[in-house]
């Protein structure tokens, strides 16, 4: 028997308790093959480098992210499957992820559009049993589209410069270069740890 379809969904406050189930510590499926990375809530990119982010513990992000979806200043998108969360892509305007580049290690990322008019791509989660399934290709899809609707003009990301296709997919959380590829990314920049991938929306 075939798959549910994917649906794609932007995260929006009617959708944070879908969000929180499936990062809860310890009980949602995100991190279930990753514990040490469980108490994050994909919190970490928000987070002024001036705070100390090993302060924060679980309890602490979830409560900064319901507060975050609640007032709309997080977004990101949601893939569905028969009603449950499946995956995860933290894809956002600039002006709601000042801190990404700092906090991912590349210089700051020259921008030709004003922040509002750019987005930036920093993580995907899907969790391990639901790898390999078209979920990060789905998620990525369509939150290029939904950006472009908004009228977002450039999209940048992070993938690893060691970026082999054997590596454990916790190193992947950022999506593979291929991945990026596929879609029109091309390279612009960055360092020995991380490339910047960037590509142009048409509305």
């Amino acid at each position: 028997m075939s798959a549910a379809p994917l649906a794609i969904e932007r995260l929006t406050p009617s959708r944070r308790d879908d969000y929180l189930r499936f990062f809860d510590h310890e009980r949602g499926p995100a991190f279930r093959d990753n514990p040490d990375w469980a108490r994050c809530y994909c919190h970490y990119h928000q987070v002024s480098p001036a705070l100390d982010w090993e302060a924060l513990d679980a309890d602490a992000n979830r409560v900064a992210m319901a507060a975050r979806i609640d007032s709309a200043e997080m977004e990101g998108y949601l893939a569905y499957r028969a009603g449950e969360v499946v995956g995860w892509l933290n894809a956002q305007p600039r002006n709601r992820l000042r801190h990404c580049d700092a906090r991912i290690g590349v210089d700051g990322v020259a921008l030709p559009v004003s922040e509002h008019e750019a987005a930036a791509i920093v993580c995907f989660v899907v969790p391990a049993h639901e790898r390999r399934g078209g979920i990060a290709r789905a998620l990525l899809a369509g939150a290029l589209a939904d950006l472009a609707r908004r009228g977002i003009r450039i999209v940048d990301a992070y993938p690893r410069n060691a970026d082999t296709s054997d590596a454990p997919g916790r190193d992947h959380y950022r999506g593979p270069r291929a991945l990026f590829a596929a879609h029109g990314f091309a390279d612009i920049g960055g360092n020995e740890r991380v490339r910047v991938l960037r590509k142009r929306l048409t509305p």
